[in-house]
C-alpha cells in the first residue's frame, strides 16, 4: 500500500519560495514510493498548482479537523522557515499547532529553518513541538546551534530542498535581478495583514542605491516579484525612485527559477532568490532583513555580500555588487557544498517515507 505522507510548512500561498519547497519535497517523497499531502491554508490553490492531495489549516479553528484528516496519513515531514517570531507572534503556535496534531505519527524535520524565536514561552511551545520530530534536519548551522541551546538532540545539518532542483543552463542577460518584499514590521498582527511598501524614506534610499550598482556595473536593472500580491507594491515603490530604466516580471512557480538565472547578477531579500542565483552559480548580494539571509550569505565560508537593507547606502551597495562580480567559482561551489548535505534531508526522507 502507498504511504501517504502529510508535508507541513507555509503552503497555500503565492509565495514562489515556499511552493518550491513543495515541489521538491513531491519529487523526493514520490521517488520514495510515497505519496504527498500538502497541509495548506488553501487546498484548492495547492491541488491546482502541484496535482496532490491537500488538506486545510488556516487557523486555529482547523487544528481538530486537522487531526482527524492526519489519522488517515502514515508519516508528516516539517520544511520551511516555520520556526520563527520575526514575522508574527502567532508564527510558532500556529506551527507548532500542525505538529502537535501528527504527534502520533513518524515524523521528521527535513530542511528547517529556525529563526528567531523571542520570549520564553514561544521557544517553549517550539522545543515541546520538535521533540516529536526525529531526526530534525534543519537547512543551516545557526538553526542547529537555536535547537541544540534549547536542549533538542539528533539534530542535523542539511540543506534547503529546493538546492536539489536540477535546472536548464540559461545565458545570462546585461541585467542585475533585484528581487524585495516587504519589510517585517513588529506588531501582533499576521504578517500578511502588516504586509506593504516600505516607508519613503527606505524607498528612496533603496532606489539610489540600485542606481548606482546599475550605473557601477554596467547592468540594467530586472525586479523580479517571488509573492506577486505583496512584493510588486515594494517593488513598484522603489522603481519610482529609480533615474535607471527597470523591468518587473512576476514569474510562476515553473519559470521562477529561470527568471533569476537571466540576470548576471541578483540583488535579493528574499531567501529563495539567493538560492536561485547558487542554482545558476550567479554571484548575489544579499539585503540582511532576517537571520537566514545572514546564514545563507555566509555558507562555505561566505559566497555572498551582506548588505544592510536599511542602511543600504549608494557606496555599501555598490562596493558589495563589486565584490559579488569579482567572486568568480563561489557560488558554484557554495552550491555543490550546500547539494552534498542533501544526503542529510534524503535519510529524513527514507525514514518517514520507506
Amino acid at each position: 500500500m502507498t504511504r501517504r505522507i502529510a508535508v507541513a510548512g507555509w503552503i497555500g500561498s503565492d509565495n514562489l519560495g515556499d511552493e518550491l519547497i513543495l515541489r521538491s519535497l513531491i519529487r523526493g517523497l514520490r521517488a520514495r514510493g510515497a505519496e504527498p499531502v500538502a497541509v495548506s491554508i488553501d487546498p484548492a490553490r495547492t491541488r491546482r498548482t502541484h496535482g496532490i492531495e491537500a488538506v486545510r489549516h488556516r487557523s486555529p479553528f482547523d487544528t481538530v479537523r486537522l487531526g482527524r484528516a492526519l489519522r488517515e496519513m502514515d508519516g508528516l515531514v516539517a520544511a520551511g522557515g516555520l520556526i520563527q517570531t520575526e514575522t508574527s507572534v502567532w508564527n510558532v503556535p500556529f506551527h507548532a499547532s500542525r505538529i502537535r496534531a501528527a504527534r502520533r505519527l513518524p515524523g521528521a524535520a527535513v530542511g528547517l529553518g529556525v529563526g528567531r524565536v523571542g520570549g520564553s514561552l514561544p521557544a517553549l511551545t517550539a522545543r515541546r513541538a520538535l521533540r516529536g520530530l526525529n531526526p530534525l534536519v534543519v537547512r543551516d548551522r545557526e538553526s542547529a546551534d537555536r535547537l541544540r541551546g534549547w536542549g533538542l538532540r539528533d539534530v542535523r545539518v542539511g540543506s534547503d530542498p529546493v538546492i536539489g532542483e536540477e535546472i536548464d543552463p540559461t545565458d545570462p542577460e546585461d541585467t542585475v535581478c533585484v528581487i524585495l518584499r516587504p519589510p517585517n514590521r513588529k506588531g501582533i498582527r499576521t504578517a500578511a495583514a502588516k504586509a506593504g511598501p516600505p516607508p519613503d524614506d527606505q524607498a528612496a534610499a533603496l532606489g539610489a542605491a540600485l542606481d548606482a550598482a546599475a550605473r557601477s556595473s554596467g547592468l540594467s536593472i530586472r525586479m523580479t516579484a517571488f509573492q506577486e500580491s505583496r512584493d510588486t507594491a515594494v517593488l513598484r515603490s522603489v522603481a519610482g525612485r529609480l533615474r535607471s530604466d527597470a523591468s518587473l516580471s512576476s514569474p510562476g512557480l515553473n519559470d521562477v527559477l529561470e527568471e533569476v538565472g537571466r540576470s548576471r547578477l541578483v540583488i535579493t531579500m528574499r531567501y529563495h532568490g539567493a538560492v536561485a542565483a547558487l542554482l545558476h552559480g550567479r554571484p548575489a548580494v544579499l539585503l540582511d532583513y532576517s537571520p537566514k539571509m545572514s546564514s545563507l550569505a555566509a555558507e562555505g565560508g561566505g559566497w555572498a555580500p551582506l548588505v544592510s537593507q536599511l542602511a543600504a547606502r549608494p557606496d555599501h551597495l555598490v562596493k558589495a555588487a563589486e565584490r559579488a562580480l569579482a567572486g568568480g567559482e563561489r557560488p558554484a561551489e557554495v552550491r555543490d557544498i550546500l547539494r552534498r548535505r542533501l544526503v542529510e534531508n534524503d535519510r529524513a526522507l527514507d525514514r518517514v517515507a520507506g
